[in-house]
């Protein structure tokens, strides 16, 4: 069985859980099978009816032959703690004294001999500086997600970051909390130009990330090629997730995977050369990453002079950072020539990343595409163990490009399987396409590999079995939900179209016409198809809210007809005859702010209505002018915040038999309640206890109804004390 899915295998006779922060990995056992769902395997040991064990290797966790989720794979993946060979010494950060520092070895990825360092520091901010940090950053990235920004691409991976930027080109900007100055000039600025002998070191830029459900939860092994230095603030303890930051000295992910333990307040700082990532399984994580660079100078100009001298001496890993440097710049013929030198030293990395710019070359680099150039050095790259590569070249085969990759699935597969091992997300869904095409119900579970690194088109596909319970799948209206609005959150066009049909049909939500045309509008402008097409008929009928409008209706159906959409082709002829007419009269909308005041509160809500836009969440009525004023013509439209907004889930309807239960059981409790009443009043007279009565009465009364308990405490909720009507 390979590393992977031993790794996700769970172990014989328990669950294999790890409680918080990096856990502790479990004692290594013998690995289930690795069967399909519904298949005995005599290797497999008897499931248990608790914990992760239930699951027999990734049979069905019930009877069934259902699939394991997302969550219940990721629950098995090992969590090992990073260990420090030394012990911690007290030392200076700064102007702050006694602070434990652990220094760390990885080994470098494709280097032998050479290791990488980076340092734990513990307790470096009080827990009310860290209180007041995460509540100052974690306001101003809800408001600019909010707004539809803080979607920067990851450079990574080239999904969104989920990021906002508290300083840029070494000033600290106004969303900066103002205790973050101080504890960057006091202390950490001075520990990085003692600790790296550079006394000229420069704070270069400085991120505030959150890692939650839905958004960000993984960034794959990388280094910071654009940084001298880089220190990690922790803002959260480690029990409120599991996984957090990792260290990884190969391309072994599930052997040489290590997380490092961060605590509320301490401090990780590493350099340049340095493999990490960050992966969180649960809860969610947040810290601030601040980036240095050697001199002032290098900040202004976003330069990397600290690798020019070992460039010079023969360092392969050197010229590929000065070569991504000089890329950075614009200054592509330079690059070009550092990045070949790296390449005559078969260092993997630039390998890869000639072959991208061989397969589709930057915007105004004056390079040609060759398509037999980037498979070499994919191919080259690829034999070298290098799992992006591995990835990529194995997707291109396994699809095959038209007029120039030959498509050649079992290669393809191989490669991905490889990928795969070094969990890279794309190879898993990849791959788990390519198995499912074929009939192969393994693909199933790369697919849910790759949902839970977050990958969008991996959850759109989980989304889409879970709605048409495709492969096993049972039919689950809120899971297919949950993974569209995550693939949506992240920018898939397809998820978005999707999401928009959900609304705007009702389909386990609440109807909402004017959310779903706005998820329409983004999934169009962003190439979907469908998006284009359920855009024109928006335009086209007033759906909505939005105006009507023949021929913006008519150019988006086109769009979408160009590009292959069948249901397009057959409604053009429509969108022409709605064409020849003129569009109905619309009322003239307000060009500026002033304009916006003079209107009342009714005719604004109006205007926002008929231009489509929520308003939902505005009281005052400057609350609506704003939100007016960020539609005004000429303003830049952002990427529509709709995603993120609650779905409302349709209650479950009561069926008549219900109604008559319920009904029934207030009547039985009315009844005993007056019945018990009569005997207290009877008894009054008599000399009868108070106390003997009350019980009495106690004890006569049936137990509550579920639906009369739940009613009896929102009442009391509400500061009333009158009994529940029947």
């Amino acid at each position: 069985m390979s590393a992977y899915a031993a790794a996700y295998a769970p172990p014989v006779g328990g669950h294999g859980s790890y409680a918080g922060g990096c856990g502790t990995a479990s004692t290594s056992r013998a690995p289930t099978s690795y069967s399909p769902p519904g298949v005995a395997s005599s290797a497999a040991p008897t499931a248990s009816s608790g914990g992760l064990g239930g699951l027999g290797g990734l049979a069905g966790v019930s009877g069934d032959g259902s699939w394991p989720t997302a969550d219940q794979l990721v629950a098995a993946v090992p969590v090992r703690p990073f260990s420090f060979s030394q012990p911690a010494q007290k030392v200076a950060v700064g102007e702050r004294r006694n602070v434990s520092e652990l220094r760390g070895l990885v080994p470098k990825p494709y280097a032998v001999g050479e290791e990488a360092e980076f340092l734990l520091l513990k307790g470096v901010l009080t827990d009310n500086e860290v209180a007041g940090l995460l509540a100052s950053c974690i306001t101003a990235l809800s408001d600019l997600i909010g707004a539809g920004r803080g979607r920067e691409p990851e450079l990574v991976d080239g999904r969104p970051r989920f990021a906002i930027e508290l300083a840029e080109r070494g000033a600290l900007g106004a969303s900066a909390p103002p205790a973050l100055r101080p504890l960057i000039e006091g202390s950490l600025l001075p520990y990085v130009r003692q600790k790296y002998g550079c006394p000229t070191a420069a704070l270069s830029s400085v991120l505030f990330r959150r890692y939650v459900p839905g958004e960000r939860q993984f960034v794959g092994p990388h280094h910071e090629h654009g940084a001298f230095a880089v220190a990690r603030i922790a803002l959260q303890d480690a029990s409120s997730f599991t996984g957090g930051l990792f260290v990884q000295g190969s391309g072994r992910a599930f052997l040489d995977r290590k997380f490092v333990t961060l605590s509320r307040g301490d401090v990780c700082l590493h350099r340049y050369d340095l493999n990490h990532g960050v992966e969180v399984q649960e809860g969610s994580r947040s810290e601030i990453v601040l980036y240095f660079k050697d001199s002032p100078q290098a900040v202004s100009s976003g330069s990397c002079s600290w690798y020019q001298q070992a460039a010079e001496r023969g360092d392969a890993a050197a010229q590929l950072g000065l070569g991504l440097s000089l890329a950075d710049q614009e200054d592509f013929a330079e690059a070009n020539r550092w990045l070949e030198k790296a390449c005559g030293q078969d260092q993997p990395e630039a390998l890869f990343t000639r072959a991208e710019c061989a397969w589709e070359p930057p915007a105004n680099s004056g390079l040609q595409a060759d398509t037999a150039q980037a498979l070499q050095l994919f191919r080259r790259a690829a034999e070298l163990g290098h799992g992006r590569s591995q990835s990529r070249l194995g997707g291109l085969l396994v699809q095959g490009v038209k007029g120039r990759v030959q498509q050649d699935s079992w290669e393809g597969k191989r490669l991905l399987r490889l990928a795969f091992e070094q969990d890279d997300p794309d190879a898993g869904f990849y791959l788990g396409q390519a198995l499912l095409q074929e009939g192969d119900r393994d693909g199933a579970s790369k697919l849910l590999a790759a949902c839970a690194k977050g990958h969008p088109r991996a959850c759109f596909q989980v989304a889409e079995m879970y709605r048409e319970g495709q492969y096993n799948f049972p039919k689950d209206v809120p899971q297919s939900l949950r993974y569209t609005k995550w693939a949506a959150h992240q920018g898939d066009a397809q998820a978005l179209s999707n999401l928009g049909h959900i609304i705007i049909n009702g389909m386990g939500v609440v109807r909402d016409e004017a959310k779903a045309v706005r998820l329409f509008r983004v999934a169009a402008k962003l190439g979907a198809a469908e998006g284009m097409l359920n855009y024109g008929l928006a335009l086209l009928r007033g759906n909505g809210g939005v105006k009507v409008d023949y021929q913006e209706a008519l150019e988006w159906a086109q769009k979408s007809a160009a590009l292959g959409h069948s249901l397009a082709h057959q409604q053009l002829s429509m969108f022409f005859n709605a064409a020849k007419n003129p569009n109905p009269p619309a009322r003239s909308v307000p060009s500026c702010k002033e304009e916006l005041n003079r209107l009342g509160v009714r005719e604004l809500r109006d205007l926002l209505r008929t231009e489509g836009i929520d308003f939902s969440d505005c009281v005052e009525k400057s609350d609506l002018i704003a939100r007016a004023a960020m539609h005004l013509p000429g303003v830049a439209e952002p990427w529509d915040a709709a995603p993120e907004h609650t779905l409302l889930l349709e209650p479950q309807k009561r069926s008549r038999e219900d109604i008559a239960l319920l009904r029934q059981r207030q009547q039985q409790t009315v009844s005993a309640a007056a019945a018990a009443a009569a005997e207290v009043s009877a008894a009054g007279p008599n000399g009868g206890s108070g106390s003997a009565a009350a019980s009495s009465f106690q004890e006569k009364l049936p137990p509550p109804s579920r639906e009369t308990s739940a009613a009896a405490s929102a009442s009391a909720s509400q500061g009333g004390s009158q009994p529940v009507a029947a």
